[in-house]
């Protein structure tokens, strides 16, 4: 089963998937991990992270979203023969960010005569030119887009060698982004979804998969 947590920067993904996995491991079920993008793993990786830092040699192609998307894309492609293990041998795969990332902050860089079918393009992108696997369950963390920014910031001052990329640092965007999140929820995008909060999530997560 593949269970992606999507939502904007400083939601806490990484912070949920944690918590699951130890409530998950403790019940008993074997789960694994990915999260996307992969910045250290060549040969996209760096590239995606010049990108989002704003390296000026891949501005062309940061300003535009669909080729940004791609390279997003790509990455998630490259990474196919251990996302496949890694499913065939868990239990449970979670994914921090998966294609409705993609979907969501690529139709919020667009204009708004674009957005409606920006994610239709990403699901014919991902899931079917390159056929990565449908996940079962999307879940959006979600919390105020204030708050995810204090989480953000507090995030980069606690790494001095991490500063904000283009992404988080644009707060348009991110609130952009949390609506589309909210409308690709709303309708089941490529496949269900389930909207939980900080407090309750973890409980809410496995309250769900009980009854799969």
């Amino acid at each position: 089963m593949i269970l992606a947590i999507e939502g904007v920067d400083g939601a806490g993904k990484n912070t949920l998937t944690g918590r699951l996995v130890a409530r998950l491991t403790a019940a008993g079920r074997s789960v694994a991990t990915l999260a996307y993008p992969r910045y250290a793993t060549e040969p996209l990786g760096p590239a995606v992270r010049g990108l989002l830092a704003g390296d000026p040699r891949l501005a062309p192609l940061a300003a535009s979203p669909r080729a940004s998307a791609m390279m997003f894309a790509l990455d998630r492609a490259n990474s196919r023969p251990e996302l496949d293990a890694l499913v065939r041998t868990h239990d449970l795969m979670i994914i921090d960010r998966y294609v409705a990332s993609n979907a969501a902050y690529g139709a919020a860089r667009l204009p708004a005569t674009e957005r409606e079918s920006f994610p239709a393009w990403i699901a014919e992108l991902e899931l079917g030119a390159l056929a990565l696997p449908v996940p079962d369950l999307q879940v959006l963390l979600r919390i105020p887009v204030g708050t995810a920014r204090a989480g953000t910031l507090a995030r980069a001052g606690a790494d001095r060698g991490r500063a904000l990329d283009t992404f988080e640092s644009d707060d348009g965007l991110q609130e952009r982004c949390a609506r589309m999140y909210e409308e690709l929820a709303a309708r089941s995008w490529v496949s269900p979804w389930l909207v939980v909060d900080r407090e309750t999530g973890v409980d809410t997560i496995c309250e769900h998969l009980a009854t799969r």
